[in-house]
């Protein structure tokens, strides 16, 4: 008698979408499969792992049909990916090779992706060949278009996304335009690159909202950081105009450049924290711990620039063994120890502050609540009587 093969047809499902559907891997045999395959396709119809769990099925009755002795399997990776994936996978069919011990495995797939998986099922049981799963399109150029002005309709219909698709490449174009009109086109360019290269930090960090709900917050709020906005604008634009009409950059003209940028941006910030804690100040909120710590790293980071100036009108070149002289001659080591002991003394007592406050108001609240709950007792112990 002629001796049939054990054939194990090997689905893979490396990023485990099978367990998120609430489906135990590992399977193994017809029932199971083909029950696991209708599940899924319940589940999320749109996933082509359904199909690669029907095709399995299919692949095991045409090799049975031919002689063979073949049954159908599933496996799964994991949704972390990686090394975690291979090793479960690994694991799984550890177990059904187990089970079935069949002589060798057909790989189903339906992309590259699980495919990754053929070296490793290769070095634990013969790879007769791997089965990759296309899925069939009807209407292919149909569905593209319908598709294609599907999303296009949702860029243009959804803020959200007209903001990024419309708007930005909007404000791009109209000021390269208008740049490019007055002959200043290596201006426009690198002015396009900067809102550009803003856009995307905005997008990239999801910020988005955080400035809009930071900004909406309460007027004082939007007016501050507009302020601040401003004088940083203004500081970049001073240093970057004092340094370019500078015949060469000296020390000297370095620290008149860095004392004029400290003061602004310094005002920036102090203005943009204390706008920030006037509006939760008028929200009713006197947790002001963060905000009386930032204006103290304010004040300390704008002491130290200063410092750093003064080391640079005592140089008379542009040398990093120089500077690091002027630097302690002009003792920054000790203001930059006694900044970070300030701001610690001031974070110290801001939470005492903090606390303090909090027991103050605590128990009047205590006397509110009591009276409340006193009074419907006094209501209810007369309409007894």
């Amino acid at each position: 008698m002629k001796y049939q093969k054990r054939v194990l047809v090997l689905a893979v499902d490396l990023d485990n979408d099978l367990g998120r559907a609430g489906i135990s891997t590992p399977i193994l045999g017809r029932e199971q499969v083909l029950d696991a395959a209708i599940r899924f396709a319940l589940y999320d119809p749109e996933d082509s792992d359904a199909n690669v769990l029907f095709a399995a099925v299919k692949l095991a009755d045409e090799l049975r049909r031919k002689g063979y002795e073949a049954e159908p399997a599933a496996i799964a990776g994991s949704g972390l990916g990686g090394a975690e994936a291979s090793m479960h996978a690994r694991q799984e069919l550890e177990k059904l090779i187990e089970e079935y011990k069949p002589d060798g495995v057909i790989v189903v797939s339906d992309g590259s992706e699980d495919e990754l998986l053929v070296p490793m099922v290769a070095s634990i049981v013969p790879v007769y060949g791997v089965h990759r799963l296309v899925i069939k399109q009807l209407r292919g150029v149909e569905e593209t278009y319908v598709l294609f002005v599907k999303y296009l309709r949702k860029v243009m219909t959804e803020p959200r996304f007209s903001r990024m698709f419309l708007g930005v490449p909007g404000i791009i174009l109209v000021m390269f335009s208008a740049l490019a009109l007055m002959n200043m086109l290596r201006e426009a360019l690198l002015l396009v690159f900067m809102v550009a290269g803003v856009a995307m930090i905005i997008r990239g960090f999801d910020l988005e909202d955080k400035i809009v709900k930071t900004l909406t917050e309460t007027p004082v709020t939007l007016v501050s950081y507009a302020t601040a906005g401003l004088s940083v604008a203004l500081a970049i634009g001073l240093a970057a105009t004092q340094l370019m009409n500078a015949r060469s950059i000296t020390p000297d003209e370095l620290a008149e450049t860095l004392r004029g940028v400290t003061g602004l941006l310094g005002f920036a910030a102090s203005i943009a924290i204390l706008g920030h804690a006037a509006s939760k100040f008028v929200s009713g909120s006197l947790k002001l711990t963060r905000e009386l710590v930032s204006i103290a790293t304010v004040i300390v980071a704008v002491v130290l620039l200063d410092t750093i100036a003064s080391a640079l009108n005592m140089m008379t070149s542009l040398s990093l063994g120089e500077f690091i002289q002027a630097l302690i001659a002009s003792n920054f080591a000790l203001y930059a120890v006694a900044s970070v002991m300030l701001v610690a003394v001031v974070w110290q007592l801001a939470r005492m502050l903090e606390r303090s406050i909090f027991r103050t108001s605590a128990p009047s609240s205590e006397k509110r609540g009591e009276h409340d709950t006193a009074q419907p007792r006094q209501t209810q112990a007369t309409s007894g009587g």
